[in-house]
């Protein structure tokens, strides 16, 4: 028995090793930005290909009518990083990887800019006229909800016994890899799913090219969703703590409101941003003030 509960232990190592050690971070963030930027070059060659009419085929406007349209495709490999350490932080910390999520959608939100930007290049517009201007006020509003959010994260969220806190960490290491595995998948069906349009497009110029990025973050922060609700479960388990509970829950309803935010346009999406941010900040700082209250009492009845 001994000798079983070892090798399992052994092959727990290699698995969370080979998803979620500093080793892998490492190098999957050096192989999408090294793929970032050999398909950046790429969409360059194709939007020059297609700019001087030497390519047997023309080529979706939404992505080649301009240079700054090359900048979308870095920009995804980008987030695409920043998905996985979303899901790497997740066994360490539920507020960084809170962060991340509002991270994720800010980056979104930059490389709309890019997207939009040219749109406007010889109109004579006011700055908040502009389809961009949208998008660069959801970042910097995005981005303040960050600021505030690390600076009154606590350097440690729960005091844990040795034995349940390496359990709980376990638990929250094995979602971490099945989340990690469905974001392969899901990265691989949106990938041939975009693939697809593309050659039906080059078929049926009227065939409509769909953004990858609607299937694949979506769905994607649905699963996080499922994930955030059975890690609040897990968490209550382990920790007999009010404040950390209501943080958690409140993270959880931030999640939601930023997987609704997707599926809304203008003002109604960036407000959507915005109130899962400042929820997320107020539900930490609801938590340092009932810490704070718990310490007080404390002291008196001492």
């Amino acid at each position: 028995m001994a000798i079983r509960d070892q090798h399992d232990q052994q092959l727990y190592q290699k698995v969370t090793s080979f998803f979620l050690s500093k080793k892998s971070k490492v190098f999957v963030e050096k192989i999408l930005i090294s793929i970032g930027i050999i398909l950046f070059t790429f969409h360059l060659i194709l939007y020059a290909g297609n700019l001087y009419h030497v390519l047997p085929f023309s080529l979706s406007s939404t992505y080649f009518n301009h240079p700054l349209n090359t900048l979308y495709t870095p920009f995804s490999f980008i987030l695409i990083a920043e998905v996985y350490l979303l899901i790497y932080y997740l066994p360490t910390s539920f507020t960084r990887s809170v962060g991340k999520q509002l991270e994720i959608v800010c980056l979104i939100e930059i490389r709309s800019v890019f997207k939009y930007v040219y749109d406007t290049e010889n109109s004579k517009l006011w700055p908040w006229e502009t389809p961009y201007f949208l998008h660069t006020i959801a970042a910097i509003g995005l981005a303040a909800c960050l600021v505030l959010l690390y600076r009154i994260r606590p350097r440690r969220e729960a005091r844990l016994e040795d034995a349940d806190l390496v359990t709980f960490i376990k638990l929250k290491k094995m979602i971490a890899m099945l989340l990690v595995i469905y974001l392969i998948g899901l990265s691989l069906y949106s990938f041939g799913h975009w693939c697809a349009d593309i050659l039906g497009y080059l078929k049926d110029p009227n065939h409509k090219v769909s953004d990858p990025n609607s299937i694949f973050y979506g769905e994607f922060f649905t699963a996080l969703i499922l994930v955030d609700v059975l890690l609040l479960l897990i968490s209550s388990w382990y920790i007999d703590d009010f404040g950390i509970t209501l943080r958690n829950c409140g993270f959880v309803i931030s999640t939601i409101i930023l997987r609704l935010s997707f599926n809304m346009d203008g003002w109604y999406s960036v407000s959507h941003s915005w109130f899962a941010g400042l929820l997320a900040v107020t539900m930490l700082l609801l938590q340092q003030g009932l810490k704070w209250r718990s310490k007080a009492v404390e002291k008196q009845t001492d």
